[in-house]
């Protein structure tokens, strides 16, 4: 492009024009190597909310991925496993449909298959300025899903595709190059968890191994963007390191708090390790004793460094797998995406009831769920506890609301005698994590006749610079 413009600019012997045609072409060129970010969203029926929309408004995201259904192929036939609604685009956000295609067959591309196929996609191609897929092509198969591809573009404008990491091999993206517009690598889940007795789980996202991989995709000539993970995964394995499968839904309080899981591993690189000492649940997924739960999701700063090593390639830009809502599985909080180098900050506040008070995280970042400490010696390694203290035991009853749990103790810096709730002099409410922006309400908190809020102090343990005690509403 640059030396165009030089050719361009040698036949004009006006500076005016000459100058003139080289700012068009450098808004060109900086229009094309801008670096943005989007979201997939995966399985999702519900539209976004205000608070979402306007989220990603600020972030200045323009392009959500979303999943329209999966395909699934039997014998010669593809036909829809599950649907989704696809929103309507606007001037602000643009939703791209995004298919997910699932085959066991040797041959899913055959002459007939891709005729099923095309009709299939027919309808959510229509209109659609872009359409994506999503399909895990092993490599024997890799030429043949990239002669389909090339029909499948026939029925839409733009088509762009999902791609494995280990996709950056040259030969493999010279048999792509004239069927799709544009690849999406899911750059995590490089290889797969060694099955080795004690050895931890592989991270999410490892930096360096990233950095790598985005060094071979460098070298892609058709137009790519990196997908990173966002979301979180809880694993169970045997202790012989055997998989046994993910657990579907869970939630931070189950595995901070369940007494029958002992720290096997403490936190690194996102990766938490747990043992059970006796059989437990984690949800309705049952553990048995001396099984290992792993949870994963992408330690910040990795994310930090990985991001600031893409922004120096020729990827487009980042797309994260997938779009925060309110669960546990789906990792770190919208505004915390938006902000990765952005410290939480809490304050406790009373509410409109006078009887309730409410823990705020006014931060753009997230108090993210604390698994691990620096040992497993204590009730302490694992958690928050937003403590508040009295001068005499004022409290008559309090009840958990939004926290897990809520104890009564009195000599809290001595031997830490739990009481009863009439009894404490402080009362600690217990909590595993808070997302920016967010809140955790206690329930009713009621006191003594003559006794106010204003008599006590709080502090958050266990919270980054949260350690100091503090006057309410301070």
């Amino acid at each position: 492009m640059n030396i165009r413009v030089l050719t361009i600019k040698s036949k004009f012997r006006s500076g005016f024009y000459g100058v003139g045609i080289a700012a068009v072409v450098t808004l060109l060129c900086s229009s094309a190597n801008a670096f943005d970010m989007a979201f997939w969203v995966w399985q999702r029926s519900e539209t976004l909310s205000e608070s979402e929309r306007a989220e990603l408004s600020e972030q200045g995201v323009r392009t959500i991925y979303w999943q329209t259904g999966e395909l699934e192929n039997v014998g010669e036939t593809w036909r829809w496993k599950v649907r989704f609604p696809l929103p309507e685009s606007n001037d602000d956000l643009r939703f791209v449909p995004v298919v997910r295609l699932d085959s066991r067959e040797r041959t899913p591309f055959s002459k007939t298959s891709v005729e099923s196929l095309l009709g299939a996609l027919a309808a959510v191609a229509k209109g659609a300025d872009e359409l994506q897929l999503d399909y895990d092509a092993p490599d024997r198969l890799v030429e043949e899903y990239a002669a389909a591809l090339k029909k499948i573009h026939a029925l839409v404008p733009r088509l762009s595709i999902t791609a494995l990491p280990g996709w950056s091999r040259s030969q493999v993206l010279r048999a792509l190059e004239q069927s799709v517009d544009e690849l999406l690598p899911m750059l995590y889940d490089f290889e797969p968890d060694p099955v080795v007795e004690g050895a931890a789980p592989l991270p999410l996202l490892d930096p360096e191994k990233l950095e790598r991989s985005l060094a071979d995709w460098n070298r892609c000539q058709i137009a790519w963007r990196a997908g990173l993970p966002a979301f979180a995964r809880v694993t169970l394995f045997d202790p012989s390191g055997k998989s046994r499968g993910h657990v579907r839904e869970w939630n931070w309080d189950d595995l901070c708090f369940n007494k029958s899981l002992a720290t096997f591993r403490p936190t690194v690189l996102g990766v938490t390790v747990f043992k059970a000492r006796t059989p437990t649940r984690v949800t309705n997924t049952p553990v048995k004793t001396d099984q290992l739960l792993a949870v994963r999701w992408p330690d910040r700063a990795g994310l930090i460094r990985v991001i600031a090593q893409a922004k120096k390639t020729s990827a487009r830009g980042l797309v994260f797998f997938r779009l925060p809502d309110s669960s546990a599985p789906s990792g770190w909080s919208l505004r915390q995406l938006g902000h990765l180098e952005a410290a939480s900050h809490l304050v406790v506040r009373k509410t409109e009831t006078a009887q309730q008070l409410e823990l705020f995280n006014d931060g753009d970042a997230d108090l993210e769920p604390r698994l691990s400490g620096e040992s497993d010696k204590s009730d302490l390694d694992r958690g928050y506890a937003l403590e508040l203290d009295a001068p005499a035991p004022i409290f008559r009853d309090a009840q958990d609301g939004d926290f897990w749990r809520v104890l009564g103790h009195v000599d809290p810096d001595g031997a830490g005698r739990a009481v009863a709730v009439p009894l404490a002099t402080r009362l600690t409410f217990w909590f595993s994590h808070l997302r920016a922006r967010q809140s955790w309400r206690t329930g009713v908190i009621q006191l003594a006749a003559g006794a106010s809020f204003d008599q006590i102090r709080y502090r958050v343990r266990n919270a980054p610079g949260e350690f100091e005690w503090k006057n309410i509403d301070e």
